[in-house]
């Protein structure tokens, strides 16, 4: 098996420094009057995601890694501003007798505008110091041979899958929680642009579930953005009450498709 996996991952070097090369090109084009900002910030971090999960598997040093988070976090306020906005949508406020309530319109119109913005070009200032720790990376990475990284990976698949089975396994009754759900989303995310960047074809099962759990970790995020701008539960109740309706059939889906999977924990 660590032969089979070590011959998938030939060039494991290569394809890494090829994302830190896309990801480069990407914030570049933030800088592009012609370039859609909405579209690369949500290209730099799906593969700055894919990079992160690549780093972690041939064993790089932490440092190496929060070099990529910190890129993917300048650039979260935007992209999470698009994602709330089409999970707000998703509730189907339009076709629902709470549509006039004053609440879902402040809450509309407030996300519409923040979705907006997040279309604005950061500073070169900004885009710059990501770009450096894109640099940091490819220095991290060049100061290693291919045999090296190579040597890591049947170790590297081993952890991520255990770590994914031990996550989603525990998305049962006495673990549905937050927590636990953001939880298994990662493990699965890792699991997932693993066998990508292996060049294995993706689990569909998996993909399944990982959609799943991305809906619920929006509809999350959603919550927790509502609760601080003021929309809570006690003051608007008519809002909430379709909120976590849905939330409730998210996580109840969710569990089912793991466990239709036959995906529940053997201990």
């Amino acid at each position: 098996m660590h032969n089979a996996v070590a011959a998938m991952g030939s060039g494991i070097r290569e394809r890494l420094l090829g994302l830190c090369e896309a990801m480069e090109t990407r914030l570049h084009g933030l800088l592009d009057s012609k370039r859609r900002v909405a579209e690369d910030v949500h290209e730099i971090r799906k593969l700055g995601k894919a990079l992160r999960g690549g780093l972690a598997l041939v064993g790089m040093p932490e440092e190496t890694l929060q070099a990529v988070t910190a890129v993917g976090r300048l650039l979260a306020g935007q992209r999470d501003a698009v994602s709330r906005l089409k999970t707000w949508q998703r509730l189907g406020w339009e076709e629902r007798p709470e549509a006039e309530d004053p609440a879902v319109r402040a809450v509309t119109a407030m996300l519409e505008k923040l979705a907006h913005s997040a279309g604005r070009r950061p500073p070169q200032e900004a885009v710059a110091w990501a770009v450096a720790r894109m640099g940091e990376v490819r220095s991290a990475l060049a100061q290693l041979a291919e045999e090296q990284l190579q040597a890591k990976l049947p170790q590297g698949m081993c952890r991520l899958k255990q770590r994914m089975d031990k996550r989603v396994g525990k998305l049962g009754m006495r673990h549905r929680d937050e927590p636990a759900f953001h939880k298994a989303r990662k493990a699965l995310k890792a699991w997932l642009g693993a066998q990508t960047l292996m060049g294995e074809a993706a689990d569909v099962v998996c993909v399944q579930l990982a959609d799943l759990l991305g809906d619920e970790n929006d509809l999350s995020a959603l919550e927790a953005w509502l609760d601080a701008r003021g929309f809570s539960k006690e003051v608007t109740p008519l809002l909430w009450q379709r909120v976590s309706e849905l939330h409730h059939t998210l996580r109840a889906t969710s569990v089912a498709a793991r466990d239709a999977a036959e995906m529940r924990p053997t201990a």
